[in-house]
């Protein structure tokens, strides 16, 4: 019988209807002779709450405390949606926090790793035909302290589970189908991806695109467990992520991040320091290049802080968005790079910087230039495919 972790997010358990929904599914599919165990967010927005309550009485809080505080967020879902399924069928579920599932982190307070995963309990309520409903996103130290893991650590918390348990597959559920080519919400025509290499993912993440926790797909790829991308209300996995796809392609997804800056440096050393900083910080930049001795730097918006003390001057332009291609081939695919360049004649003075790579091609725009040139290559390579290599990639 095979054994899948699945993972609720926020957003899927916000409000009661929600819960009895979700236990409503597992229920569903624990009578088709799946084994399960399930893996929690805190309800909707709650941990981003507690922080502010933390702040109302104390502006710096311990992260001891803070732990402690954020944790029960994860405690009142994994009771919430146990109570559901017993609902449904009497004492099916069992609630365990991080500590009970025997999650231990190390030291780090509200950014702590975990180290080791002892499921013992974990094996006990799955022997006994029961569903484990685990609070994602905690631990307990290895001194004795709760701990919690930094935003998308329940992500980690179903990847790392799946390793110990030797699951099948994790399955993580949230408001969407799947994977997108694009942001549906930017380019309607967007379509779900039905499969996708860890890299893939890995490169689209990087460009912006939020999907999952970074060191959640890295350690999946690492294990080479299975990942898919589902909708929590009709439980359908519309993505699989695998070591590769299954088809050939050029063209995975259009991404565009908007509110980037790009900063310009009058010499390659000030540009070499930057880089560095942002290496020490736990981030990189979008893009750096360099000629005629000067340097261009493209940064996330969460980035300017990191490099406050440079003062080197932004572009002066309204607002930028980088539009990113992201694919296998399309740093090395002639015929896309030559359909991009036809498009990019209609913006040439108001392209602020370009950069190809085998796996990415990015241009930096103004907002609604970057708007209009995306849906555009999207239009032209997916919805409508000019380009044979890039149609295959086709839902």
């Amino acid at each position: 019988m095979s054994l899948i972790i699945q993972k609720y997010g926020g957003k899927a358990l916000a409000t009661a209807d929600d819960i009895r929904q979700v236990a409503r599914l597992i229920h569903e599919r624990r009578r088709d002779g799946t084994r399960l165990v399930i893996v929690v967010s805190a309800m909707g927005e709650t941990t981003d709450r507690y922080l502010d309550m933390a702040r109302s009485v104390n502006p710096h809080p311990s992260g001891r405390e803070l732990d402690v505080l954020l944790s029960v967020g994860e405690r009142i879902s994994i009771a919430m949606l146990a109570l559901a399924l017993n609902a449904l069928e009497r004492d099916v579920a069992v609630s365990l926090t991080g500590a009970q599932a025997g999650i231990i982190t190390d030291t780090v307070h509200t950014a702590a790793k975990i180290v080791e995963i002892r499921p013992l309990r974990v094996w006990e309520i799955l022997e006994q035909n029961r569903i484990p409903i685990i609070a994602g996103y905690q631990g307990i130290t290895t001194d004795k302290n709760i701990s919690t893991l930094g935003r998308g650590g329940t992500d980690a918390t179903a990847v790392c589970l799946a390793v110990a348990l030797n699951a099948e597959r994790v399955e993580f559920m949230k408001d969407v189908e799947g994977i997108h080519t694009a942001d549906p919400k930017l380019i309607p025509a967007a379509r779900v991806i039905p499969e996708a290499s860890y890299e893939e993912v890995l490169q689209m993440m990087g460009c912006g695109a939020k999907i999952l926790q970074v060191a959640a797909v890295e350690m999946a790829a690492q294990h080479k467990v299975q990942l898919a991308i589902g909708n929590s209300k009709t439980g359908i996995a519309g993505t699989i992520l695998t070591e590769r796809p299954l088809g050939r392609r050029t063209l995975t997804a259009v991404i565009v991040m908007p509110g980037v800056r790009c900063l310009l440096f009058d010499s390659t050393a000030h540009l070499a320091e930057a880089v560095e900083r942002l290496r020490i910080a736990g981030s990189a930049p979008l893009i750096a290049s360099q000629s005629g001795g000067k340097g261009l730097l493209v940064l996330r918006p969460e980035d300017k802080l990191t490099l406050e003390s440079f003062h080197e001057p932004e572009i002066p332009r309204e607002p930028l968005s980088l539009v990113t291609l992201v694919g296998p081939g399309v740093g090395s695919a002639s015929e896309l790079a030559e359909a991009v360049q036809r498009k990019l004649k209609f913006y040439h003075e108001q392209v602020a910087a370009l950069q190809i790579t085998e796996s990415r091609l990015s241009v930096l725009l103004p907002g609604d230039a970057a708007r209009r040139f995306a849906e555009s290559v999207h239009e032209l390579c997916v919805t409508e495919p000019a380009l044979r290599p890039v149609g295959e990639a086709r839902a």
